[in-house]
């Protein structure tokens, strides 16, 4: 999986924008990487695009392990909102995340299918 962050709409938010197949040690990776950023700071919103992500091989297991990953950097992480961005035929993906991270991870979590929605809706 390829990922890219993007500080530039700081302090609204952080933009990642994921691309290729779903694995979960690269998820793991990608949460490593942002929280070692000299650029991130606690709390700021994440805006997720995983539009170009291939999320079709990825199990219900393997979304409960990224929702552990998640929970352990809970606390590094600061509580913002979170705006996934994924393709509009992920909706069982979607549905399966959205069940599991009714969490402490986030103050709010929401899934879209408009990035620009997403956006908009993390710096309400």
């Amino acid at each position: 999986m390829k990922y890219d962050f993007d500080f530039s709409n700081m302090p609204n938010y952080v933009l990642i924008k994921t691309g290729g197949f779903a694995v979960v040690e690269d998820l793991y990776k990608l949460l490593k990487d942002l929280l070692a950023s000299p650029k991130w700071i606690k709390g700021t919103p994440l805006v997720i695009d995983h539009q170009y992500l291939d999320l079709k091989k990825m199990t219900f297991a393997e979304i409960k392990m990224i929702q552990s990953i998640v929970e352990f950097d809970a606390e590094k992480l600061g509580g913002g909102k979170c705006a996934f961005v994924i393709q509009a035929n992920s909706k069982t993906v979607a549905a399966e995340l959205t069940s599991l991270t009714a969490n402490q991870s986030f103050s709010t979590i929401k899934f879209f299918s408009d990035l620009s929605a997403a956006k908009k809706w993390v710096v309400l």
